[in-house]
């Protein structure tokens, strides 16, 4: 698969030694290997369509990043790819957007995505870049003018929170993002993904964004079914990009239950571990 372009390269040679990745997020160059999360990703989606705000959040490790960009940014992106061809300046239907680089200034990072994403979505589009001190709403109102909707995911938002505790001010991104959720009729819809322990920060912007928790989705453990599909699939799509003379790799039955039942989440009472749920560890099974 080659990073970015969303069109699948079934002959391609498999990017890495195993199909799995290790204990890190699944990046969208990943998709084809990334399993276990079909139904998360028809929910986020949809709810990336039709919302202006989504909230998603879930326990540190349940895998949030890697729904998201393996799975809902990956497929929009696979999806505009098809759907793309109508020559250059033609409007599309939609752009997609992901930011995570809070470190920064978290508004002018947030614009030059959103602007880059719809140059991307848009045969041979130049736009200028925003500037601090130009209106953000108007700026964006001008960029859906070549992408009917934008759709931008906020990923890792707690670092938001740590790196900008006190942030405010007209030209800041505690003031222009809420403006834009807000605004009537601007066509910018919003996921934005966040650990469940930051859930209380959100009140920063709770007087600001009306509707702030009017709707959101919790990610959970993935279930034994899930971790099953997340075990197996990436072996079958490995072995589809291998060389023709190639070996096939097999996993077998009791190895695969013995990852699940090792990768069991055990929850935690007053009393200790409590015997194991259905909830996997997701982390543990690409390790």
């Amino acid at each position: 698969m080659t990073a970015g372009s969303g069109r699948p390269e079934p002959e391609a040679a498999p990017p890495h030694e195993t199909p799995y990745v290790g204990l890190v997020p699944y990046t969208e160059a990943e998709a084809a290997f990334f399993f276990g999360r079909e139904a998360e990703k028809r929910i986020i989606t949809a709810n990336l369509r039709a919302a202006r705000l989504t909230l998603v959040y879930g326990a540190s490790g349940v895998g949030k990043t890697s729904l998201l960009r393996a799975g809902v940014v990956h497929d929009l992106r696979e999806q505009l790819a098809r759907n793309s061809g109508n020559g250059a300046g033609a409007r599309v239907p939609f752009a997609i957007a992901v930011f995570r680089g809070w470190g920064d200034d978290p508004l002018l990072g947030l614009m030059e995505q959103v602007r880059l994403s719809v140059q991307a979505a848009s045969t041979g589009l130049e736009l200028d870049p925003w500037r601090p001190g130009a209106p953000v709403v108007e700026t964006l109102r001008g960029w859906t003018e070549h992408a009917r909707r934008l759709l931008v995911v906020l990923d890792q938002f707690e670092d938001y929170f740590l790196y900008h505790p006190t942030e405010d001010g007209e030209d800041t991104f505690a003031v222009q993002f809420p403006q834009i959720v807000n605004e009537p009729n601007l066509r910018v819809h919003f996921i934005v993904s966040f650990r469940e322990d930051a859930w209380a920060s959100l009140d920063r912007f709770k007087g600001r964004i009306p509707e702030l928790f009017a709707n959101y989705v919790r990610i959970e453990h993935l279930n034994r079914v899930g971790g099953k599909d997340a075990i197996e699939r990436p072996i079958e799509e490995y072995n589809k990009r291998l060389p023709p003379a190639a070996e096939r790799y097999t996993v077998e039955p009791a190895l695969v239950t013995a990852v699940l039942d090792a990768a069991t989440a055990a929850p935690e009472s007053e009393h200790g571990a409590v015997p194991a749920s259905d909830e996997i560890e997701t982390p543990f099974l690409n390790s």
